[in-house]
């Protein structure tokens, strides 16, 4: 793969956005994807959990930091901390043999804080470019892609199961960004279940209902120790060719 991809995974809450975050993960690694930064870009931190991480620094720590000094009103100490932006944001980054995981964590610090979060951003965007792919698992809903904290991405993956209100998120993400932007994936369903292009986006592929996915997420195991003939896993390594060709090498 020639040129840099940073994928965000979308979608409502409740569609199994991060198990798919997870397998594809898992598929991208398989194809050769080296090196890789996956961003659990949710404040719950599902994607750490699903890929066996737990214990691990969060961005959340760097942002408290930041409002905490802006609120000070100490111009001095304020500009300490944002020289230090990418130095601390890099600490927290966890590093492992096949990927890197950064992970947003939940702030303690309530509201919006719009200088903060550019100056992470902008220091995601430095860290993701000394990474060939870059996997997102965003937020549910749309309100990451409304606030531009994906603005880095090249490809946007809406995660539907059939339900009209998915769709109707698929819908609001697509007329929020450049439509040629994003695909959809079909969770919990088969191919034959669901249009393979919808509201005018392609449904590149779909990941059936897997007791074994659901056996692992129930006991907090990691999906990356999924056996290599799982049927979700080969599914997900699918999309992951319909993404990247037949190899991400």
């Amino acid at each position: 793969m020639d040129k840099k991809s940073v994928i965000a995974v979308c979608g409502k809450g409740g569609v199994g956005k991060t198990v798919v975050s997870a397998l594809l993960s898992r598929a991208l690694s398989d194809a050769g994807a080296y090196p890789l930064l996956l961003i659990d870009a949710d404040p719950a931190g599902g994607l750490a959990s699903a890929i066996g991480e737990r214990s691990f620094q969060t961005m959340a720590s760097v942002r408290d930091r930041l409002i905490a000094s802006a609120k000070s009103g100490k111009k001095s100490d304020t500009a300490a901390i944002c020289d230090q932006v990418d130095y601390l944001v890099f600490e927290t980054l966890l590093e492992r043999e096949k990927y890197s995981l950064l992970a947003m964590g939940h702030s303690a610090e309530k509201g919006c804080f719009c200088p903060a979060n550019n100056l992470l951003r902008g220091a995601i965007d430095l860290i993701s470019a000394s990474f060939i792919v870059t996997l997102i698992d965003a937020e549910a809903g749309i309100e990451q892609i409304k606030r531009d904290v994906t603005k880095s991405v090249n490809r946007i993956l809406v995660v539907v199961d059939g339900s009209q209100r998915s769709i109707a998120t698929l819908r609001l993400i697509a007329d929020l960004v450049d439509g040629e932007q994003v695909c959809a994936i079909g969770n919990r369903i088969e191919a034959d279940e669901i249009d393979s292009v919808i509201e005018g986006i392609q449904i590149i592929g779909t990941i059936p209902q897997d007791q074994t996915v659901l056996a692992y997420d129930r006991k907090g195991r990691s999906l990356w120790e999924l056996p290599a003939e799982n049927e979700a896993l080969n599914k997900a390594k699918r999309i992951a060719g319909a993404l990247f060709g037949a190899t991400v090498k």
